[in-house]
C-alpha cells in the first residue's frame, strides 16, 4: 500500500510474478502462468493448474476485493467456455481482510450457487 494507484499496482504486479515463479518451481509444469482464457479476449487468468483442473487468482491489495472477486469468476466461467473445458476448481486468494468480506453476503451466495454450475469456489486469505 503506496497511497500512489500506480506504484501500487506496480508492486501488485511484482508480487503476482514473484508468486507464479515460486509455484511453478516448487510444484511443477502442470502450473501454468497467465493462462488465457479464450482467443480473442486479452483477459488472463494468473495461474492454472492443468492436471488439478484449478484456477488461482492472487488478489495482493486488500482495495475493491470484491470488484476483482467477481471478475476474476467470468474469467474463470469464460475459459471454460473455450480454452480448458474441464475447469472445476476455482482459488481466490486475498489479504484476511477482503476473504472476511467474501464469506458474507452475495460472495457468500454466489461461492454456494457456483456449485449449480459444477464449479467450486475456494477463498484463501494471506
Amino acid at each position: 500500500m503506496t497511497g500512489i494507484e500506480s506504484e501500487g499496482d506496480r508492486r501488485a504486479s511484482l508480487v503476482t510474478v514473484a508468486w507464479q515463479q515460486d509455484v511453478v518451481s516448487r510444484f511443477g509444469p502442470n502450473l501454468v502462468p497467465e493462462f488465457p482464457i479464450g482467443e480473442g479476449f486479452g483477459e488472463r487468468i494468473d495461474l492454472v493448474d492443468t492436471q488439478e483442473l484449478v484456477a488461482y487468482e492472487l488478489k495482493v491489495s486488500p482495495n475493491n476485493t470484491h470488484f476483482e472477486f467477481y471478475r476474476d469468476i467470468f474469467k474463470v466461467i469464460v475459459a471454460r467456455d473455450n480454452a480448458l473445458h474441464e475447469l472445476n476448481h476455482f482459488v481466490f486468494i486475498t489479504p484476511e481482510i477482503g476473504a472476511r468480506k467474501l464469506q458474507r453476503g452475495l460472495a457468500r451466495a454466489v461461492i454456494e450457487h457456483a456449485a449449480n454450475l459444477r464449479l467450486k469456489i475456494e477463498v484463501k486469505s494471506i
